[in-house]
């Protein structure tokens, strides 16, 4: 698949994220959970590097990795790339700094609403689905 990352490709880029400083413009909110996609904020100041999603949308579970019941919502929950929402993610790079977030929409009954996280390397776990994040 063009563009898929898997979690040892994801692991690097973090690696090479961990090693960015200074300001930015992407900085101006904390994303270290999903949060929704920022006012201010413009696709043109990130390109994409990837999908970490192996299926469309419809296939794709929705099953999430909670181990520790925090949901997927908390800045410490764990970065796991076959379960939701991780494994609808595309990987993006601020165009600025370097810095690396995961985007995903959050198809919602009445709307759709675009997520954004930063990447951080050290929640990022090679936790393996059933069946690969795929529904049967």
């Amino acid at each position: 698949m063009d563009g898929f990352i898997d979690t040892p490709a994801l692991r690097e880029l973090a690696a090479v994220d961990s090693l960015v400083t200074g300001p930015c413009a992407c900085l101006a909110r904390d994303l270290s959970g999903w949060s929704n996609w920022p006012v201010g904020y413009r696709d043109a100041h990130f390109e994409q590097l990837g999908t970490l999603a192996r299926y469309a949308p419809e296939h794709a579970t929705l099953d999430e990795y909670d181990p520790d019941h925090m949901g997927y919502w908390s800045p410490t929950a764990p970065i796991a790339v076959q379960f939701y929402p991780c494994n609808q993610a595309t990987v993006w790079r601020c165009l600025a700094c370097s810095r690396v977030y995961l985007r995903h929409n959050d198809d919602g009954a009445y709307h759709v609403a675009p997520r954004i996280r930063r990447l951080q390397g050290a929640l990022i776990v090679d936790a393996a689905h059933a069946r690969e994040g795929r529904e049967p």
